[in-house]
């Protein structure tokens, strides 16, 4: 019973030796490819030996680095992120500075600038970690300047919008009453017009009654002239029809 027990713990030593060899030769083999530039698959070796001790912040520092030099900045921050909470105090500060790299260049600037607050809290002599916070600082004041200078930008774009619109409906309503203005100017013709033909057509009718009596006068006169005449006539043809003994 005693030699199983001790072949037992043998070989859980031996397994843990495997196990401990196998992290250290990813990590290796991590740093020989990234000293090489051949940061994803340095950066594959590191993510390894992180699953083979996933309570190690190295295997994540290591390949936040590689991502870094990858220009994978996002995943960069995600892999200091992940260091500073396993509490390796040994390179807390540098993993803070790391961290507030990544985001310095993913441009989220104000979570650089406590990032690099965290590093100066732990080692507040570094240059390094002053000179990246002052960059950050002036980046967060121009990056504020640009956002003020657009909300200007954008203030007076709807201003000069907004007077635009309310010009282009002054000058709709101007367009419409002048319609209406023309509408009622050309209606008013038309009743004029009319008006002009009822009275013309009214004059002609006078007119035409006016010469109707007319004839009619002239008609009885000549009538009453040819009686006349027709009398006269009557009356020679009787004198010429005497007889002698009528005298």
């Amino acid at each position: 019973m005693l030699r199983i027990s001790c072949f037992i713990m043998w070989l859980a030593f031996m397994a843990s030796i495997s196990f401990a060899d196998e992290y250290r030769s990813k990590i290796n083999n991590g740093y020989e490819y990234y000293s090489n530039g051949e940061y994803d698959k340095a950066a594959s070796n590191f993510r390894d030996a992180g699953v083979l001790k996933p309570d190690r912040a190295l295997p994540n520092f290591d390949r936040g680095g590689a991502l870094y030099r990858s220009n994978d900045f996002e995943g960069a921050a995600r892999e200091f992120d992940s260091a500073i909470s396993k509490g390796d105090d040994k390179y807390l500060a540098d993993y803070h500075y790391n961290l507030g790299n990544s985001l310095y260049k993913s441009e989220k600037y104000d979570e650089a600038i406590k990032s690099y607050i965290n590093a100066l809290k732990i080692n507040p002599d570094d240059n390094d970690y002053k000179h990246n916070l002052e960059l950050s600082l002036l980046k967060q004041q121009q990056m504020q300047q640009q956002q003020q200078q657009q909300q200007n930008q954008d203030k007076k774009q709807e201003e000069n919008e907004k007077d635009q619109q309310q010009q282009q409906e002054q000058n709709q309503k101007s367009e419409d009453q002048e319609n209406q203005d023309q509408q009622k100017q050309e209606q008013k013709q038309q009743e004029n017009q009319q008006q002009q033909e009822q009275d013309q057509q009214k004059q002609v009718s006078e007119n035409q009654q006016q010469m109707t009596e007319e004839q009619a006068k002239n008609l009885l006169s000549r009538f009453e002239e040819d009686e006349k005449e027709t009398q006269k006539k009557l009356k020679q043809v009787n004198l010429r029809g005497r007889s002698i003994y009528d005298w």
